[in-house]
């Protein structure tokens, strides 16, 4: 028998004392704590986890640095196609669509201080940000665990919320909400896969549409989820995320990166920034003002141009038809400045 092999018996002996369960047991604890610190290991759980697909996206820009960036939540996921959009702004502009489902402006402020560290910002780089700009983009929760991967610690403890800048440090802690999901069969079956070897997400990985992902029903959402979204999206912009969003415009500011803002189209009404009418649409006038103010260009469809069902998946999310009608206008109203179709925001 070789030493090597006494050596393993010996060890696995030492096993069976008091005490060395615990030690097994905090083991794993770490290696699982360290997977979830890897960004090459969140990127291979991109067919998995929500996180995982931001993980793919943000990887892939640190990469292949476009002149445009596209970000927002899943209305600019499903509903902006870069490609389409570039070619009709200039030709051989490149361009990449950063929208993540559930996303708000806290995680694209954590984004956007992680792109900036590596210098990725600014004149000959990520030359002009567009924003897609809901009302969900404004308010509170991480339900998907952004926050624990992407956001910055630094923020939430200037806000005082020691508990999210735990979260974000112990992230098997922080993110465990979500780890709860693999006790699903299915969700298991995802895991195993991914560990196995390489699977891209539902849509497609980064690379293939440059991060636009096609909105087809049942695929992203059911009608429950859409129903809670649009129930949310009239609830007040949230402090905290708000002071986030100001505090993102002013870091592309600084970096000399031109910030233009579109505004979603959705099936059965305005967004609330530009809807003179609803009774919950004051703080989202205060947000339009206020880049008025700064001098962000905004854009919005002209109201007799008019995307029916056909155009949407639900409510609240274009459909690859939709979504190339959108990215043409918005392009020929962004190449001019302003557009036939399209209408500059103003103020009021």
């Amino acid at each position: 028998m070789g030493e090597a092999m006494r050596e393993s018996f010996r060890f696995w002996h030492r096993l069976g004392k008091p005490g060395a369960g615990a030690v097994v047991a905090l083991a794993l604890i770490l290696g699982g704590e360290a997977l979830l610190h890897s960004d090459a290991f969140m990127y291979r759980m991109r067919s998995v986890f929500a996180a995982g697909r931001a993980f793919d996206k943000v990887l892939y820009v640190e990469g292949q640095v476009p002149n445009l960036l596209v970000i927002g939540n899943s209305r600019v996921d499903n509903g902006v196609d870069p490609a389409t959009l570039a070619s009709r702004i200039r030709p051989g502009m490149t361009a990449f669509n950063l929208g993540l489902p559930g996303a708000n402006a806290s995680t694209l402020f954590g984004i956007a201080t992680r792109l900036d560290a590596k210098g990725l910002l600014g004149p000959g780089r990520i030359e002009r940000v567009l924003v897609g700009l809901d009302e969900g983009l404004l308010q509170g929760g991480d339900s998907l665990g952004y926050q624990v991967f992407l956001g910055n610690r630094t923020r939430m403890l200037e806000h005082g919320d020691a508990a999210a800048a735990l979260r974000s440090t112990v992230r098997g802690w922080g993110y465990s909400d979500n780890l709860k999901q693999l006790r699903e069969p299915s969700k298991l079956i995802q895991f195993a896969h991914a560990v196995a070897g390489p699977v891209e997400p539902i849509g497609g990985g980064a690379a293939e549409r440059l991060g636009y992902r096609p909105g087809f029903a049942g695929a992203n959402q059911d009608s429950e989820q859409v129903m809670r979204q649009e129930v949310g999206s009239t609830s007040p912009p949230d402090p905290v995320v708000l002071q986030d969003f100001w505090a993102m415009l002013e870091l592309l500011r600084k970096r000399g990166v031109d910030v233009v803002v579109a505004f979603p189209p959705l099936l059965t009404r305005a967004v609330l920034y530009i809807d003179a009418a609803h009774p919950a649409a004051g703080p989202f006038h205060d947000v339009r003002k206020r880049l008025a103010e700064m001098d962000v260009p905004m854009f919005a469809l002209e109201s007799d141009v008019r995307l029916t069902a056909d155009d949407f998946i639900n409510a609240g999310h274009l459909n690859d038809r939709g979504a190339q009608r959108f990215s043409t206008l918005l392009g020929d109203a962004l190449a001019r400045g302003d557009g036939s179709r399209f209408m500059r925001v103003a103020a009021q």
